[in-house]
């Protein structure tokens, strides 16, 4: 028995000497190491919500003020720019007590999205169709489905900020 432990012990040790190091992508190790700074300019606005700019673009600069190793900067200093529009907003009624009653509203949210280079103009990674939904609970009060609403935005915008951020530090 003392043997066969030794054994198990042996190849579990060498098993972990040679893995093959894999680790979470997301963490920039794959990104150029000149690029230092990244600006994010507010983010175009093609739908008829007002105010949902400063929103969407507001999360992807504390992503990379919260997560990255690189500086957010205004664009005249940074080696990279993410340029964002917001290309559609949608609301469908998902969930219904009678006909004529919504309880549940799912908000849909298209972004087209990419990073350039500043200096060269070359792509260095984009999403041209970044879409991401969010429900939210109606109510027969108008300044709390409004809140509710709001609510909503604010929490897709940081889950597509999430998305972009992951995506462009895993290179992916």
């Amino acid at each position: 028995m003392g043997r066969s432990r030794w054994g198990i012990l042996a190849v579990s040790l060498l098993v972990c000497a040679v893995s093959c190091g894999y680790r979470f992508a997301g963490d920039g190790a794959n990104l150029d190491p000149r690029l230092r700074t990244v600006a994010v300019p507010v983010f175009e606005n093609l739908t008829a919500e007002p105010g949902i700019e400063a929103i969407f673009t507001g999360a992807l600069r504390q992503e990379f003020l919260m997560k990255s190793r690189l500086r957010v900067v205004p664009e005249s200093q940074a080696d990279a720019v993410f340029i964002g529009r917001i290309q559609r907003l949608s609301t469908t009624d998902v969930a219904h007590r009678k006909a004529q009653d919504t309880v549940l509203t799912r908000l849909t949210v298209t972004l087209d999205v990419r990073c350039i280079e500043r200096e060269s103009g070359t792509i260095l990674w984009q999403d041209r169709a970044l879409t991401y939904f969010e429900d939210y609970l109606q109510n027969p009060e108008s300044a709390v489905a409004f809140q509710n609403r709001q609510d909503a935005l604010k929490r897709a915008a940081r889950e597509t900020a999430a998305r972009i951020f992951d995506r462009f530090m895993s290179r992916f």
